[in-house]
Order: structure tokens, then C-alpha cells, then sequence
């Protein structure tokens, strides 16, 4: 998730030793948006737009007598360029429920493949996403080849962490799709690092991975279908100095195609300035996909930031000779 939300308003309620608390948060985003001849997404053949999205964010704990935490969460948004009116969608629900044993989370969460791999760090955001929009961009592995609704068990023990999750297909015609993730943290002198390594296995129907399924880019050759298995490493550090650092590889195998990507990140803060830049490439049998993202913020305190960002897409003559696309965009977040 891109966006940091602060809780404003609580609403708390005591019984005894349970309790429970209402929680209510909100961002706000406005500015300019645009793209090169190619632009996709907000982008309408490149011309430059007005953008402006608002997110209200509503999450709900509580805890049973017996110490056991449960709590749901779910955002209301704005489509970024809906209607006149707007296009309010409720998104992003979970509900979990937690103790000794673990946790149990339910709803439009991550993976365990998701959980336990860090794709990039360092990124400071930016409204029109152009940092993780571009077409060499992976954060999302085989989570969206279903409806998106996960059930993901997670237990840490210092350091360590498991998680074991699962995706039905709704119609029951495709198998589901289950994953299993391991992280570990750890320290070496003043740098903090981060390994995950994690298995997913899907049943594809045409699922093309990352940002390759969005309209705009549409290149062939990339969509997976039937028995898919995915395998994933990550590692990050923090140098303890402002300087961040992370490294990503997935290896994607099915009967008809298989296929690679490697993400590479790197993040600077110092003061209120924050800067974050990302690449990566896809290896199909077709050739190359490849961009990188750079992401800029100011934070003017009190929840307010100014944010700046560029994206760059290209790809091999293969897939056409359109070869490449670009976004851009320019603007402040607000956080309450």
C-alpha cells in the first residue's frame, strides 16, 4: 500500500477486560498527472490531467476476555478520474483474528508469497504511482489471478516469520491457488537487513503478471494459463545512514511459458527529503520488458508532502514497434 494513514477520530468501549475501538483515518491527494505519447492508465494519449483522490479508511479491533484480538478494516475511495460526481468503491476489506497461535486474516490482503517478499524499498510514493506503474514494475506476483480474496494464516517467532495462504476460484472450474512464504530479520553492526523466500502455485487463465495485463500496454506473448508455479527471493537493507537497498527475483514457470524478473531498488532520506528509485526486467522467450520508476517527497509537516515522480517503459522490437511509454506527475498528499 502506498498511502500512510493517521488515525483522527477513535471511538472505545470497555467491558470488563475486553475492549474494543473504532478507528477512523483519511488521505487526500491533488495535482497533475501526464505521460508521453503512450501514457496509460490516467493517462489519455499523454495529455496532461487533473488528479485528485480521497481515501477514508475505517478499522475496527477488539479483544475477547480471554486476550484474543480480532478487528476488521476497510477503505472508502475516490476513483482518481471517475465520474463528475465521483466513483466511490469500498476496497481493500479484511477482517483477522489473532493470539498465541498466530493469525488468521481473511479478505483482499496479501499472499504468503506477497508477505514474505520485499519487491522494493526506499519509495516515498507519489499520486500517479508512476514508480510502480511501469512495465518492468512486479509487487503483486500471482495475487490478482483469482478475485483477489486471499485467507492467509501468519505466525512470527522473533526474527522469523511463516505464512501459508490460499485463493479460491469462485466458479470452481480452475484449481485454487495457495502459497507459502519465510522471512527472516536480522542486524549486522549498524545495517538492518531482510530475506524472504516464497512459493506460489496458480491456476492461470491468461494472467499476464505485474502491470503487463493493464490496458496500454497489452504486448503478446506475456499471459500465463493453467499450472503456474512461481518462486521468489528478496533481501533489503538499511545502512542506518539514510541510504536504503533492496534486491528482488521471481522465476515463473507453466507447460507453454516460462518467464523471469528481477527488480533491483535503492532509497535515500535525509531531512524531510525523501528519494526513491526502482528497475526491473522482465525475460520472456520473446525478449525483453523493462523500466524504472523514480519517486521524489517533501514533507512539509503536519501530514502534508509534496510529491513528484517519473516512470519509463521499453520493451524489444519483438513485441512491435511501439517500443516504450512514459508518465510523470506532480503534486501533494495529505494525511489526517
Amino acid at each position: 500500500m502506498k498511502k500512510v494513514l493517521f488515525a483522527t477520530t477513535a471511538l472505545v468501549a470497555f467491558a470488563g477486560a475486553a475492549s474494543a475501538e473504532i478507528a477512523i483515518s483519511g488521505s487526500a491527494e491533488m495535482g497533475f498527472v501526464g505521460g508521453g505519447d503512450n501514457g496509460i492508465g490516467f493517462s489519455n494519449a499523454g495529455e496532461v490531467e487533473l488528479h485528485n483522490d480521497v481515501t477514508l479508511t475505517i478499522r475496527a479491533t477488539g479483544e475477547t476476555d480471554t486476550g484474543l484480538s480480532f478487528g476488521a478494516s476497510f477503505d472508502f475511495s475516490k476513483s482518481p478520474e471517475g465520474d463528475e460526481n465521483g466513483d466511490i468503491v469500498l476496497d481493500n476489506e479484511a477482517a483477522f483474528i489473532s493470539g498465541a497461535f498466530g493469525t488468521l486474516t481473511m479478505g483482499e490482503i496479501d499472499s504468503a508469497m506477497d508477505w514474505a517478499i520485499t519487491e522494493t524499498v526506499g519509495n516515498p510514493g507519489t499520486i500517479g504511482d508512476d514508480e510502480t506503474i511501469h512495465a518492468g514494475y512486479h509487487g503483486a506476483f500471482g495475487d490478482g489471478a483469482y478475485d483477489n480474496q486471499h485467507v492467509r494464516y501468519d505466525y512470527s517467532m522473533g526474527d522469523f516469520g511463516f505464512a501459508l495462504s490460499a485463493e479460491l476460484d469462485d466458479s470452481g472450474v480452475r484449481d485454487a491457488g495457495y502459497a507459502v512464504g519465510l522471512r527472516y530479520n536480522t542486524t549486522f553492526g549498524a545495517t538492518a537487513v531482510g530475506f524472504g523466500i516464497a512459493y506460489q502455485n496458480i491456476d492461470a487463465a491468461g494472467y499476464a503478471p505485474g502491470n503487463l495485463g493493464a490496458t496500454g500496454y497489452a504486448l503478446p506473448g506475456v499471459s500465463f494459463v493453467g499450472d503456474t508455479d512461481i518462486v521468489a527471493v528478496s533481501a533489503n537493507a538499511d545502512f542506518g545512514n539514510g541510504f536504503v537497498a533492496g534486491l528482488s527475483y521471481s522465476d515463473w514457470s507453466s507447460a507453454a511459458l516460462d518467464a523471469d524478473q528481477t527488480q533491483v531498488s535503492l532509497g535515500y532520506t535525509t531531512g524531510a527529503l525523501s528519494i526513491g528509485v526502482n528497475y526491473g526486467i522482465w525475460d520472456f522467450p520473446t525478449g525483453d520488458i523493462e523500466g524504472f520508476g523514480l519517486a521524489a517527497a517533501y514533507d512539509l509537516g503536519g501530514g502534508m508532502t509534496v510529491l513528484a515522480g517519473y516512470g519509463d517503459s521499453s520493451w524489444d522490437a519483438a513485441y512491435g514497434s511501439d517500443d516504450g511509454m512514459e508518465t510523470f506527475s506532480l503534486g501533494v498528499s495529505m494525511a489526517f
